[in-house]
C-alpha cells in the first residue's frame, strides 16, 4: 500500500472517530438536557403544589443514619437534610417565593448546579458513599430549598428596615401559582416568630450551604440583587451583626477576606467576630492550648489583678501591667438561652479550620475555663460587668464554661496571644509586693463596713497619738 493510501486510511479512520467522539457528545447532551426538562417538570410540580411536595428517604441512606455527611465534619444530627426544622408545606414555598417574585430562573439553576455538584459535594466530609445520581439529584434540590431559605432569613433578620420594607412590599402584590396569601404570611410567620430557632438553625453546621451557591442564587440566577441593590455579603454581615459582638468595621467593608473565600455563612460569622491576624496559630510555638494555665479569678485578686470590660467588639482577651496592679482586659461574654449552643457551633468549626481562621473563641473559652473554676471567680467576673445580666445562674455559668471546654481538641498548639498572655499573668501573679498588697485589700477593703472600720481605726489612732503628742508636750512645759 503506498503512502498517500496509508495517509488517507489514517485521515478517514481519525475523521470516523471524531464523528464518533461527536455522536457521543451530541448523545450526553442530549441525555443532560433530558435530565434538566425532567427535573425542571419535577420542581414546577413541587412549586405549583407545595402541599402535595413530601420528600421521600432515600432507601439506601437509611443503614448510615449515624454518619450522614455534614458541612464540616460527621456531626451526628444529619437529620435527612434538615427536614425536622422546615415544614415540608414550607420548603417550596420559598422557593416559588424566589421564582415569582424575584425572577429565580430554575433551570438555569440545575445547569449551573449539574457543572458544580462535584464541586458542591467538596464542601462535605464523609460523602462518598452518598455520591449517586439519585443522591445528587436531591442534593441539588436540597441546595435549591435551603439556598433560597437563607437568603429570605438573612434579609428579614438582618435588622435593616429597609431590606424589609423592599421585601414586603414586592411580596404584597400578587401571590405565586398554587399559594394563597395565608400561605406567604405562614413563610414570613415562620422566618420572625421563630427567631431564636431560626437564627440557630441558620448557624448550625450541618444546614451550612456553600457559599457560592446562595451567591449564585441570589445574584447571577434571579434578580434580586436588582431589587435590593445590596451585595450578599453586606446581607450576611447585616444578619450577623444580630447576634452579639460583631466586629463593625468589618460590617463597613474593613477586614480582609480570606484569599479562597467564604466556605458558608458560619464561615462569615465566625470571620465578623474575630480581629484580623489574632489569634493565629504560630509555627514557632510547640505548647498546646491543653496547657494553658492561669490562676482563677479569685486566685488573681489575691495578687492585685483586677479585670475590666474591653470596649472591643470582636472576642478578646489581653493583660497589661498597671502601676499598681495587672490588668486583665476581657470582653463581655453575653450569656442567653441560645448562647452555649452558638458558642458550640463555633467551637466545632474552629475544632476543624482553626488553623487557617484562627482561634479566638477556643481561646477566650480556654482562659474563661481557668478563671471560673468555682461560682466565687463567677461573682468577681459578674461584679466587673464581664459576665454582664444574665438568666444563668452562677452555677449554671461554672457549668456552661467547663462544658464548652471539652469540645476543644487540647494537642492544638496555642496561639501566641494565648502563649503571652499566660507569661504576663504568671510573671506578675509571683511578685510578692502585689501579693502584700492583694492580701491587705482583701482582709481590709472587702466590703464597705471593713472599710469604714479601718478608716475609723486609723482616725481613731491618729487621734489618739496626737493627744497623746499634745499631752506630752504639755507636761514637759510644766
Amino acid at each position: 500500500m503506498s503512502s498517500d493510501a496509508i495517509q488517507l486510511e489514517a485521515e478517514i479512520s481519525t475523521s470516523t472517530e471524531t464523528i464518533a467522539g461527536d455522536q457521543e457528545l451530541v448523545e450526553e447532551m442530549d441525555d443532560s438536557q433530558e435530565l434538566v426538562d425532567e427535573w425542571v417538570v419535577e420542581i414546577e410540580g413541587h412549586l405549583e403544589n407545595p402541599d402535595n411536595s413530601r420528600a421521600t428517604r432515600h432507601p439506601s441512606m437509611d443503614s448510615y443514619r449515624e454518619e450522614y455527611p455534614s458541612i464540616i465534619g460527621n456531626w451526628k444530627c444529619w437529620d435527612d437534610f434538615g427536614a425536622s426544622f422546615l415544614p415540608e408545606n414550607l420548603k417550596w414555598i420559598f422557593v416559588a417565593s424566589m421564582k415569582h417574585y424575584f425572577g429565580l430562573n430554575v433551570r438555569s439553576y440545575l445547569v449551573y448546579m449539574q457543572d458544580k455538584v462535584d464541586l458542591a459535594w467538596s464542601y462535605y466530609r464523609g460523602v462518598d458513599q452518598f455520591r449517586t445520581a439519585e443522591n445528587s439529584k436531591r442534593f441539588i434540590e436540597h441546595l435549591l430549598v435551603h439556598s433560597c431559605f437563607l437568603i429570605f432569613g438573612m434579609i428579614l433578620l438582618s435588622g435593616k428596615q429597609e431590606l424589609k420594607d423592599i421585601w414586603l412590599e414586592i411580596i404584597n402584590k400578587d401571590n405565586p401559582k398554587g399559594l394563597s396569601d395565608k400561605d406567604i404570611q405562614n413563610m414570613i410567620d415562620f422566618i420572625t416568630l421563630e427567631l431564636s430557632r431560626t437564627r440557630r438553625y441558620m448557624m448550625t453546621m450541618n444546614y451550612q450551604m456553600p457559599w457560592f451557591v446562595i451567591e449564585a442564587v441570589y445574584a447571577e440566577l434571579s434578580n434580586m440583587s436588582k431589587y435590593f441593590v445590596t451585595p450578599t455579603l453586606k446581607i450576611a454581615y447585616l444578619f450577623c451583626d444580630s447576634f452579639k459582638r460583631t466586629s463593625l468595621n468589618k460590617i463597613d467593608g474593613g477586614g480582609t477576606v480570606p484569599e479562597d473565600g467564604f466556605k458558608h455563612l458560619l464561615h462569615i460569622c465566625h470571620w465578623s467576630r474575630t480581629t484580623d491576624g489574632m489569634y493565629v496559630v504560630d509555627e514557632s510555638i510547640t505548647k498546646s492550648i491543653g496547657h494553658f494555665y492561669i490562676p482563677s479569678a479569685t486566685e488573681l485578686q489575691l495578687s492585685q489583678t483586677v479585670f475590666i470590660n474591653s470596649e472591643s467588639a470582636s472576642i478578646d482577651v489581653s493583660y497589661r501591667d498597671g502601676r499598681i496592679s495587672g490588668v486583665l482586659q476581657l470582653t463581655p461574654w453575653h450569656l442567653f438561652n441560645d448562647s452555649p449552643k452558638f458558642y458550640e457551633i463555633l467551637l466545632r468549626f474552629e475544632g476543624l479550620y482553626g488553623l487557617r481562621c484562627g482561634l479566638p473563641f477556643s481561646s477566650y473559652v480556654t482562659c474563661m475555663a481557668n478563671l471560673v473554676k468555682t461560682e466565687e471567680d463567677v461573682k468577681v467576673l459578674r461584679a466587673n460587668d464581664i459576665i454582664p445580666g444574665t438568666s444563668f445562674d452562677d452555677k449554671n455559668v461554672l457549668l456552661t464554661v467547663h462544658e464548652l471546654k471539652t469540645l476543644i481538641n487540647d494537642t492544638i498548639r496555642m496561639p501566641n496571644e494565648l502563649f503571652n498572655l499566660e507569661k504576663k499573668v504568671m510573671a506578675h501573679h509571683k511578685k510578692s509586693v502585689y501579693r502584700v498588697i492583694g492580701e491587705f485589700k482583701k482582709r481590709y477593703c472587702s466590703n464597705t463596713w471593713i472599710i469604714i472600720s479601718v478608716i475609723a481605726g486609723i482616725l481613731l489612732f491618729a487621734l489618739t497619738f496626737i493627744q497623746t503628742i499634745y499631752g506630752t508636750l504639755s507636761y514637759y512645759k510644766q
